[in-house]
């Protein structure tokens, strides 16, 4: 199976003021990653931790400070001409967190399906636009045409948003949060649907979520991450069930869980760390209970049972 997106040594840096003073948030730091042709991979993690920036960095939203993405085999250059960034944009699609924010609220659902297919000049509309919708499963098709965002549930807008991506046959999602807004009843049939456009387009997602459970139902993959670094990758449901680095045991505990009588026996002792300054090693290790003083210094990833994780638990 071949790579559809390979990410090296990935940097974004954002500058912010304080009073007269210019700081640096280093919100991501040295990430690295890789998608499959056909492959869900979902990124998991605490709000603040990089997760949100990566995907906006891979959609060309943000800049990169400094790295290298790579995309179908070939370097992504820094600058595009209009050609390349058409044929970026219809490869690669994103899907928001707010399905509301993400449509105009004053178009039709029409409208919004056809804008992409004139941009990127593909006939026969009506046809593909019927189509699209019955992919993501927004039958009988006339009651959708002509209705206007806010005539639509929180789940039907976020399949017209996953209709608009899938119009131009992209080959990535990069999917934020895409179930987050919704509630606990529509979100399995949005999960479902990502598992049933990857099989039927060949779609390779990028998935963002605080949800474990979810990311284990639909994911092949999930890489943790955690003050702007991956600190866990693996086998969606051995991560899940058997985690190794001590903040993924965390989040584990953390997870609400109605057949548990008991409080969590992991015990959080603080919030993340400064990204203006964060620490020069694990920067998990303020909140760990099984931090060592060499913890302090730069860990690197270790390899265990076909896993990584850059914990110097496992050395």
């Amino acid at each position: 199976m071949s790579f559809v997106l390979k990410v090296e040594n990935l940097r974004k840096e954002f500058a912010i003021r304080k009073g007269f003073k210019i700081l640096t948030v280093k919100a991501l730091r040295n990430v690295d990653l890789d998608l499959r042709e056909n492959e869900i991979v979902s990124i998991v993690g605490e709000s603040g931790c990089g997760k949100t920036t990566l995907l906006r960095v891979l959609a060309r939203i943000y800049e990169p400070t400094s790295g290298k993405i790579t995309l179908f085999g070939k370097e992504l250059p820094k600058k595009m001409n209009r050609k390349e960034e058409l044929e970026f944009r219809r490869n690669v699609q994103m899907v928001f967190q707010d399905p509301f924010a993400a449509l105009n609220p004053t178009k039709t659902i029409e409208h919004v399906l056809e804008r992409p297919l004139k941009i990127h000049k593909i006939s026969n509309k009506q046809q593909v636009i019927e189509d699209v919708l019955r992919e993501v499963e927004l039958t009988p098709i006339a009651d959708y045409l002509q209705k206007y965002p806010h005539e639509l549930s929180g789940g039907q807008r976020q399949r017209v948003v996953f209709a608009r991506a899938i119009i131009t046959k992209p080959r990535i999602i990069l999917a934020d949060e895409p179930t987050s807004m919704l509630d606990v009843s529509i979100k399995s049939g949005i999960l479902n649907l990502m598992l049933k456009l990857r099989n039927d387009y060949k779609i390779a997602f990028l998935h963002v979520t605080h949800d474990l459970a979810a990311a284990k139902y639909v994911s092949d993959r999930i890489i943790v991450m955690y003050a702007g670094i991956i600190v866990e990758e693996g086998n969606a449901k051995e991560v899940v069930n058997n985690p190794l680095h001590p903040y993924t045991k965390l989040l584990k505990e953390a997870a609400p869980d109605p057949e548990k009588l008991s409080t969590t026996s992991f015990v959080d002792t603080g919030e993340p760390p400064s990204l203006i300054n964060p620490p020069s090693g694990c920067p998990f290790a303020p909140r760990c209970k099984f931090a060592k003083p060499e913890c302090n210094k730069e860990v690197d990833f270790v390899v265990v049972n076909g896993r990584k994780v850059r914990c110097v638990l496992y050395r």
